[in-house]
C-alpha cells in the first residue's frame, strides 16, 4: 500500500501508534480506576521468554483477583501457569491484547487492525474466525469442564474503516463486518465496551 509514496513505513508507524493508544491495560487504568486496580506481576517464562507486561486485575469492591491482562507471547506463559496447558498449534500467534477473565472462564483475544488505505488487510481479517478456533484448541485439551471459552474481538480505526474514502467505507466494508459478526467476531472502533469483557 502506498500513500504519498511512503508505502508500508507509514502503515507500520500508524499501526504501532494505534496499538499504543488502544492499550487495554492503560485504558482500564484511565477509565475504570474507581472499580479496578492493575498489579504488575512476574510470570514464570515456562513457554516463551517475553518482556511484555502481565497484570493482575483486582476488583476494588471486594479486592478479588478476577483475571490477567497481557499480550503477544506472554499469552502462552499465562496459559501455561494458570491452566497448565501448552500451545497445541504448529504456529504461535501473538495476540495484540488478551484478557483472561477468571470469573467468567473466558479468554478475550483482541486483534487490532489500523489501516489508511485499501490493501491485503481486507482479506486478512477473514482469518479471524480461524484464529479464534486455533486459540480455542489450546483450552480444549483440558480434562475438566467447563473449559474456558475464547472470544475474539476486532478493533479497527474508525477514520479508515468507517469514515475513509470520503465517507464511503462504511458501506464498502459493511459485508465484511456482517460476515465477521456471523462468525462470532465482536467488532469495535477505536474504543472498548468494557461490559463485553465482563467489566463494569
Amino acid at each position: 500500500m502506498k500513500l504519498g509514496g511512503t508505502g508500508g513505513a507509514n502503515t507500520n508507524r500508524g499501526g504501532l501508534e494505534f496499538e499504543k493508544n488502544t492499550d487495554l491495560s492503560a485504558r482500564i487504568v484511565r477509565d475504570l480506576s474507581d472499580s479496578y486496580r492493575l498489579n504488575l506481576i512476574t510470570v514464570e517464562p515456562s513457554a516463551l521468554n517475553s518482556k511484555d507486561p502481565v497484570y493482575e486485575v483486582i476488583r476494588l469492591a471486594d479486592y478479588k483477583k478476577i483475571g490477567y491482562i497481557t499480550k503477544q507471547f506472554q499469552f502462552y506463559n499465562v496459559m501455561k501457569n494458570e491452566y497448565g496447558v501448552e500451545n497445541q498449534n504448529h504456529k504461535k500467534w501473538k495476540p495484540d491484547e488478551v484478557f483472561f477473565n477468571l470469573e467468567t472462564n473466558t479468554v478475550f483475544i483482541v486483534e487490532k487492525k489500523w489501516q489508511q488505505g485499501a490493501g491485503s488487510v481486507d482479506e486478512k481479517i477473514f482469518g479471524f474466525v480461524n484464529k479464534r478456533r486455533l486459540y480455542q484448541l489450546n483450552f480444549n485439551v483440558l480434562n475438566k469442564e467447563p473449559k474456558p471459552t475464547v472470544e475474539f474481538l476486532a478493533l479497527f480505526n474508525a477514520d479508515w474503516w468507517l469514515h475513509g474514502n470520503n465517507g464511503k467505507n462504511m458501506a464498502s466494508y459493511q459485508d465484511y463486518f456482517d460476515n465477521l459478526r456471523i462468525d462470532g467476531i465482536k467488532i469495535f472502533f477505536d474504543e472498548y465496551d468494557y461490559w463485553w469483557f465482563g467489566l463494569k
